[in-house]
């Protein structure tokens, strides 16, 4: 585990994940004049960069997502951008050199989007082919769920409702539906008798995931407790719960974390789609200090986890670290000042392929 420092000009903000794309990890400081993306690598303590900063009127909701296969980022913002109209706009940045493709809504999804969508229960996602959003608050009932096209002749966006019908044979659920891949529709829940329940939206259907019998974990050993529940004719939402079981999901893969006795737990979990059954296997137990864990947003790859405050950044690995990796980090800690935990300082790759001599473009990631 690694903790890396903030720079001065994000300290006094609160930090928001946007997600990771390959070791670079990218945060936006919540502004409420305008959006900002700052990236830093996670394993060189002093690369904080500003990619992206785009001044506003006044900024009322942003979310994030990270393409999983192309250098976008994209961001549902809500805001007054020049006028004292509020406009609903999708702006894609591209991580390469900080431009902005902004699409604004199309009169033609309107109704849908205000009449429809919940902005303070909704997750923006992004597959390989689709850009999609969902509600993230029912816990039982039809989920709703959008397809976002961007359109880009007339630089606008639409939004075309798919949404994920009931389980017919709906057991008790308190934890929020989790989306494992938007492309396909694909959604988890974890019921309250031990097993989950995974949607095929191809098949238009709920499966059930028992544990394997050779899970050591049992993920609903663990209190959960729902926050500002409210029940419709169809559906149970909840604001918030209150679980030391979070779930993550990032490029296809899923990751469970439970806070306990003073240290994070990380697992992977593994759907058999042919025995119809999920595996927990461990990948790692941290302990982390008070003003990191405290108030946190949380990002993972498929190799690490990121705790994101505006204390410090800790980055810990899923899986065993590379001979490349560690030797990686040696050298930083050479060139790092580590004081209560927190590294500062270090050294940019190109220093370090110059001490070297090491003249191929062939990144040492």
């Amino acid at each position: 585990m690694r903790i890396f420092g903030i720079v001065p000009e994000l300290c006094k903000y609160r930090l928001m994940k946007v997600g990771f794309w390959g070791d670079q990890l990218y945060v936006s400081p919540c502004c409420i004049d305008r959006i900002q993306i700052w990236s830093i690598h996670s394993f060189i303590p002093n690369s904080w960069s500003k990619l992206f900063d785009f001044p506003l009127i006044q900024l009322f909701y942003s979310f994030y997502t990270v393409s999983p296969d192309e250098p976008y980022i994209y961001a549902l913002v809500v805001a007054l951008f020049d006028c004292d109209v509020p406009r609903i706009s999708m702006l894609r940045i591209h991580m390469n050199n900080g431009a902005c493709d902004v699409f604004n809504l199309d009169e033609a999804s309107g109704d849908e989007f205000e009449n429809k969508v919940f902005l303070e229960n909704i997750v923006l996602g992004c597959g390989k082919h689709q850009l999609y959003m969902y509600e993230r608050s029912v816990v039982m009932g039809p989920i709703p769920f959008w397809k976002i096209t961007l359109l880009e002749d007339s630089m606008t966006f639409i939004i075309i409702s798919e949404t994920i019908c009931a389980n017919d044979n709906e057991e008790k659920c308190s934890r929020f539906p989790i989306v494992l891949d938007g492309d396909k529709r694909r959604v988890f829940k974890l019921q309250d008798n031990h097993d989950i329940v995974v949607y095929d939206g191809e098949s238009n259907c709920w499966n059930t995931y028992p544990p394997s019998l050779d899970t050591p974990t049992d993920l609903n050993l663990l209190r959960v407790r729902g926050i500002s529940e409210t029940y419709g004719r169809t559906v149970h939402r909840m604001g918030a719960v209150e679980s030391p079981l979070t779930f993550y999901v990032s490029e296809g893969i899923c990751i469970a974390k439970i806070f306990r006795h003073a240290y994070h737990a990380f697992y992977h979990i593994i759907f058999d789609d042919e025995r119809k059954v999920y595996r927990v296997m461990p990948a790692g137990k941290y302990r982390l200090p008070m003003h990191i864990q405290l108030r946190f947003y949380g990002a993972c790859s498929k190799t690490q986890f990121a705790f994101i405050c505006s204390t410090g950044v800790a980055f810990v690995p899923l899986e065993p670290s590379t001979l490349r990796q560690l030797s990686f980090l040696a050298v930083q800690r050479q060139h790092c000042k580590i004081t209560g935990g927190i590294w500062r300082g270090g050294i940019s790759e190109q220093m370090i392929k110059a001490c070297c001599a090491y003249n191929t473009t062939r990144q040492l990631l």
